[in-house]
């Protein structure tokens, strides 16, 4: 049983990964030093991917990378926020009587709710500026191919000209290159660090044209007007759906204005609803179905065009 195990442990990437290394010659020294980092490897913590042994951390690691990408400094406005928002869950309850079950899910869902809306915030503005500039870099990386400048050399350019946060991603790109770095990594890279499907696609065209050959120029140039299709698409779909989004926010607004005139022109009558086991059950059922209203009617009318 012993052999065995041991022949098990020999047979793994980091047992293997070592001895290679052990048995090059003048590696001795580097051989003892870089066990720890082949397990970091392996883990995926050297390469800076989530450990996938912890799903809560390594989910909370990637938003926090997003986060990053699409607003540096925004990290400290989501954890303000959440804060803020867990203090006023804990400050409900010494204005109003409500239920402890009620005072337990909003001290959690109220936080969670406000840091989601941030983050949600910070990404949509960075999809919107994002894809705003993108066709017209897309149109100056057509013009530099046509004029017979690799595309290696245009991508640095394109920061140049272009405005935030595409200039930045650009810019990125470009370092990268110039560290040399395969234009497959970079890129790959880039889309899944950006997460924008018209990105993506602009990725895939250089990669295959890499591969393939044929003209990029004019395979650029029908993207940009696919790219420009799609925003036109997702613009019309906002008009189409404002007036739906604001009946949503008038329907959600006329009950807490109905409470808060109650609540100065007749106290006595509309406390009942605070201070009662009834009241506290129909105000936990209205609130209840308002939200699940609002959630529902929001997911109808704010139709998914970010992919």
């Amino acid at each position: 049983m012993h052999l065995v195990w041991q022949d098990l442990r020999n047979q793994r990437p980091d047992a293997l990964i070592r001895a290679r290394i052990a048995a090059m010659p003048g590696e001795t020294g580097l051989a003892a030093t870089t066990s720890s980092d082949v397990q970091a490897i392996i883990k995926g913590r050297a390469l800076g991917h989530p450990d996938e042994t912890n799903i809560v951390f390594g989910w909370l690691r990637a938003r926090r990378d997003r986060l990053r990408t699409v607003a540096p400094r925004g990290l400290p406005v989501v954890i303000a926020g959440g804060l803020v928002a867990f203090g006023v869950a804990l400050a409900i309850p010494r204005f109003t009587s409500v239920p402890g079950i009620v005072q337990i899910l909003l001290a959690l869902a109220l936080p969670v709710l406000t840091v989601q809306r941030i983050y949600q915030m910070f990404v949509d503005r960075f999809r919107a500026s994002f894809l705003a500039a993108l066709p017209d870099a897309i149109d100056m990386i057509v013009r530099a191919v046509r004029a017979g400048v690799p595309v290696v050399k245009v991508l640095p350019m394109v920061a140049q000209e272009s405005p935030q946060p595409l200039a930045g991603e650009f810019k990125r790109i470009g370092d990268s290159l110039q560290l040399g770095m395969d234009l497959e990594e970079v890129l790959s890279s880039a889309a899944l660090r950006v997460h924008v499907a018209d990105f993506s696609f602009f990725c895939v065209c250089l990669l295959l044209q890499r591969e393939t050959g044929g003209q990029l120029g004019e395979t650029l140039e029908n993207l940009a007007g696919i790219v420009r299709a799609r925003r036109e698409i997702r613009q019309k779909t906002k008009a189409l759906t404002a007036e739906t989004r604001i009946t949503v926010k008038i329907l959600a607004a006329i009950p807490v204005l109905i409470v808060g005139t109650l609540y100065m022109s007749n106290r006595a009558y509309i406390m009942l609803l605070f201070t009662t086991p009834t009241g506290h059950s129909i105000l936990t059922f209205a609130v209840s179905a308002i939200v699940a209203g609002v959630v529902v009617i929001n997911k109808i009318a704010n139709l998914d065009t970010s992919r």
